[in-house]
């Protein structure tokens, strides 16, 4: 039986397709594989290994055999007890740089790193006041790169009346930051820490899954919740989760293979990275057999499609990192209830990841506090290049943002102009002039509570060569 099914996949004529321009080798005809499949099987493993290239065969070998891809990566996590509350500590052995009174220092078991035991620290932090036996909802706070667990971040959840955990993901402690011989600035660490984030994927296959940076991230987190499900003053059904930039990135493989989470908040990061210029650029650094992996294991477009919970999408026009072509795409490929917060020319790092008013109305939304979200919708683009718009409620205002080129979304020249909206007496039809020049466009309103709630980019059909080939796969008017 195995035979016969390693014969079908290897003779299909379908040809994988990939962003990262690994050069395939071509697909043999069916009805030579018939006649010699042990000869030509031969030829195909070696073909598939050489240069470390990965083959339609291998990649389709693989997948049968499920080493790859996020189930895989799930058995493996099931396997690190991930879904076990992991023992933990409190301590106080920070208490210098503990800032506030309601916010305390936590140390849990990570999973072994090379053999060796591993702790993880968090701030964790509850409101002000809390009374034994009330329950509140709660939040993991995620970071990003150049970031660790920030006591201010747990405290703009607290003080909203959330509980909130900021978990270091790369052995980091509380302390100042250090310079190594590159001159490079790091959080400190300690006898236990785990590993650290090496570049853009640079620990692939090079080191096992299990001593992966990424794979250690996904892990703690996944530890986070089932620790804050232990705890007696955490509401377990409203668990939340909101990552900035990397942080970002693992919020959304996270909440596509754990379903634990009432919503998720990704900020800045996103999926379809090899679409981006910055991280095709990284991607293309990396040898063929680690592109493959990335692509096969992390790459966040294969785990979005699998989330259950409402997410909030938040990025600025103009982010280096995650540029507005991925981040649109990895919106519409979340099948769920999902939101937009995109704000004109947002800056990237923590303070400003954290920011936003719409992440804590969002948040408050689904935990049953606050009042639904506004999402604008599309209606219509006519001859006259009149927009129009409408909204679930009443807006205060309207924005029309659009680019005249999208040529390249990394390049520093790249422009998202502004153009207030017009709105109806009623508040919940916007309209707008769409200049003839524009490629693309959205509509972001604002709400009484000074929520920004964003409609996806869509692309003005066009002629231009250019224009198709950045267009092909957003909504086209």
């Amino acid at each position: 039986m195995r035979t016969k099914i390693r014969l079908r996949l290897l003779s299909t004529k379908t040809v994988i397709s990939r962003t990262h321009q690994v050069n395939y080798m071509p697909v043999l005809h069916k009805k030579i594989m018939s006649k010699c499949p042990v000869f030509w099987l031969l030829i195909l493993a070696i073909y598939s290994t050489a240069d470390g290239q990965v083959s339609v065969a291998s990649h389709s070998l693989s997948n049968f055999q499920k080493k790859s891809g996020p189930s895989w990566v799930k058995s493996k996590l099931i396997k690190s007890e991930v879904f076990s509350a992991p023992d933990f500590e409190f301590t106080d052995t920070f208490d210098g740089h503990r800032k506030f009174a309601n916010i305390k220092g936590l140390f849990f078991k990570g999973p072994p790193f090379k053999g060796k035991q591993t702790k993880v620290f968090c701030w964790y932090g509850v409101p002000k006041g809390l009374s034994k036996g009330v329950k509140r909802p709660a939040v993991i706070l995620v970071h990003g790169g150049g970031g660790t667990a920030f006591p201010e971040w747990v405290k703009e959840w607290t003080d909203r009346g959330y509980i909130a955990i900021s978990v270091a993901l790369e052995g980091q402690i509380p302390g100042e930051r250090v310079m190594n011989s590159k001159d490079e600035k790091f959080w400190p660490t300690f006898e236990y820490s785990g590993p650290r984030r090496i570049g853009f994927f640079e620990d692939v296959v090079s080191e096992k899954l299990q001593d992966q940076w990424f794979y250690h991230a996904v892990a703690d987190v996944m530890l986070c919740v089932s620790l804050l499900k232990s705890f007696p003053e955490v509401d377990t059904a409203k668990i939340g989760i909101t990552g900035i930039s990397w942080g970002g990135i693992l919020a959304n493989v996270i909440t596509g293979i754990d379903n634990r989470f009432a919503f998720a908040i990704p900020v800045y990061g996103c999926g379809f990275l090899q679409e981006t210029p910055h991280y095709s650029e990284m991607l293309g650094k990396l040898t063929k057999t680690q592109q493959a992996f990335y692509l096969d294991n992390w790459e966040p477009s294969l785990y979005v499609p699998l989330q259950k919970q409402p997410t909030l999408f938040v990025n600025g026009t103009n982010d280096f990192h995650f540029t507005m072509n991925s981040f649109t795409r990895t919106f519409e490929a979340s099948p769920n209830e999902k939101y937009l917060c995109v704000e004109h020319r947002m800056k990237h790092g923590h303070q400003v990841g954290w920011a936003p008013k719409t992440i804590y109305a969002f948040a408050d939304y689904v935990t049953n506090r606050g009042e639904a979200p506004r999402l604008p919708k599309f209606k219509s683009l006519n001859k006259k290049n009149e927009l129009l718009y409408r909204s679930q409620g009443k807006v205060e205002q309207a924005f029309l943002y659009y680019t005249t080129d999208t040529a390249d979304w990394g390049r520093d020249s790249y422009e998202w102009k502004q153009v207030t909206a017009r709105l109806s007496d009623s508040g919940k039809t916007i309209s707008a002039s769409l200049p003839p020049k524009a490629v693309a466009y959205f509509i972001n309103t604002i709400d009484s509570r000074e929520s920004i709630y964003s409609s996806p980019m869509r692309f003005v059909k066009s002629d231009n060569p250019a224009v198709l080939e950045g267009s092909k796969k957003h909504r086209l008017d």
